[in-house]
């Protein structure tokens, strides 16, 4: 693996994790003063790769100078010119991290056409990737004589990180955490958590400790796996000086363990699960393994949203925060950002809504987890097949509703017809078994059918019901 495979791992995960259009490293140069393009990930044909932007200078300078972080928002704002384009690119909005170790190491910048708003948990989670960039890039000062273009550890590191990526299912990666190589860290005792709602955790995989973990829980300010859990942050208690500290629960069994460290498993919408590690010598975990847990758990939350074969730009709700009525749906920062704002331009925008007619027959058992299998199965493919379909959108257990960014009334009903004859043709199954799937459908589109987002959903659902034609898969 080179160092440019290292650097654009990192940058793919980042660029995933904020649905970018760019995502860019620029390395310093402290001897010239400038910033230089070293590893990126871009749509955009007008990205200027061999340009050089001096420290100090325009945002990606201040930004090495300063050494201060720099977010954009242009809803309600004409993008003006940005220095790393060389024409101009409709941006919604953006963010640019300075890349420090000890030092400054350079700048990420991350862009989206997609987003306006940059939450504080996706800026946690940019942080995190730069702060393993420049991780990297000062490895990289230290051993420019690398043996196929990376230090032996470093090397191992990345391995491990990809075998991590690559778990089947949540057990297995589980598992893995379990047995971390001693060479990359070196811990006594290992547990893994998950969180199944957004306050309470369950300890699913341990090893190395006296007591047993499995009935306990982690709640939200309690221990050092709640406040990990209420900060986001990683945690790490070098030297516990013999005292007993809450690290799960305070019903846990006080062990004698020198030294601490917890890493969350996120992304941007919520809290997945962490992983703990402990030592019973003190100072046994230092930064440096920090730094590594914490890339280790990046990679875990990337594996995860593999698992679940969600499509980058869905937002399909879990069973637990599924509602009855279209008016109730969960609306993310961004796509009230595109109803603010887009409408208020009179761009088009369509919504079609994609009805389960047989859905009570189909989900006469199991009805949460049959219904999830089915649901992801649609979203999965036809996010893969049709480039124009922006948000996926779940409405309980009978159907999705599909947003159509700048799709004329006309380019909608078109859209719709593609998408009834891919669904006729999908061999959909249920618990291995083939099934016939009856669907209706319903649109709505602004300003036809209404001027709100919440109008127009509600129209294309009642709609479904009142459907002239049907497709079966």
């Amino acid at each position: 693996m080179s160092p440019k495979n290292a650097l654009t791992n990192l940058i793919e995960l980042a660029s995933n994790v904020a649905d970018a259009y760019t995502t860019a490293l620029y390395t310093a140069d402290r001897e010239t003063g400038t910033l230089t393009l070293r590893s990126h990930l871009s749509l955009s044909s007008h990205l200027e790769t061999g340009a050089a932007f001096a420290i100090g200078e325009g945002m990606l300078g201040g930004v090495a100078l300063q050494k201060e972080s720099h977010i954009e928002d242009f809803a309600g704002l004409d993008t003006p010119g940005l220095e790393w384009y060389s024409q101009k690119e409709e941006i919604k909005g953006l963010m640019v991290v300075p890349v420090v170790r000890k030092e400054l190491e350079g700048v990420l910048v991350v862009d989206s056409k997609e987003n306006y708003s940059f939450t504080p948990k996706l800026q946690k989670l940019i942080h995190g990737f730069a702060d393993q960039m420049g991780w990297y890039l000062s490895l990289e000062k230290k051993n420019p004589n690398w043996i196929d273009g990376e230090p032996a550890d470093f090397q191992q590191m990345m391995k491990w990180c990809r075998f991590l990526n690559e778990a089947p299912h949540r057990k297995a990666l589980s598992e893995r955490f379990l047995h971390i190589p001693r060479s990359l860290i070196q811990c006594d005792a290992t547990a893994v958590v998950w969180f199944e709602s957004q306050s309470t955790g369950r300890i699913t995989h341990s090893k190395g400790w006296k007591q047993g973990l499995k009935s306990l829980t982690v709640d939200s300010g309690i221990g050092i796996c709640g406040s990990c859990l209420d900060s986001g942050q990683p945690t790490l208690v070098p030297n516990t000086m013999n005292q007993s500290w809450i690290l799960f629960s305070e019903k846990e069994l006080p062990e004698s363990f020198g030294s601490l460290m917890v890493a969350p498993i996120a992304n941007e919408k919520r809290m997945l699960g962490m992983v703990v590690c402990a030592t019973r010598a003190a100072n046994g975990l230092k930064q440096q393994a920090m730094d590594k847990l914490t890339l280790m758990t990046t990679f875990a939350a990337s594996a995860l949203s593999q698992m679940n074969l969600q499509p980058q730009s869905e937002l399909i709700l879990k069973p637990s925060e599924k509602t009855e009525r279209p008016s109730e749906y969960f609306l993310p920062v961004h796509l009230k950002a595109f109803e603010t704002e887009i409408i208020k331009r009179d761009a088009p925008v369509s919504v079609l809504s994609i009805r389960i007619k047989n859905s009570e027959t189909l989900f006469r058992e199991n009805r949460p987890e049959r219904s999830d299998l089915l649901l992801d199965q649609i979203a999965t493919h036809l996010s893969g097949k049709l480039a124009l379909l922006k948000l996926f959108m779940r409405r309980s257990d009978e159907g999705l509703i599909l947003l159509l960014i700048s799709i004329t009334e006309q380019e909608a009903y078109e859209l719709e017809d593609s998408i009834q004859e891919e669904l006729s043709r999908l061999p959909f199954t249920l618990d291995k078994a083939p099934v016939e799937v009856e669907f209706e459908y319903g649109q709505a589109s602004f300003p036809t059918d209404g001027s709100s987002l919440k109008k127009l959903i509600e129209t294309s659902w009642t709609r479904t019901r009142h459907s002239k034609e049907k497709a079966h898969g």
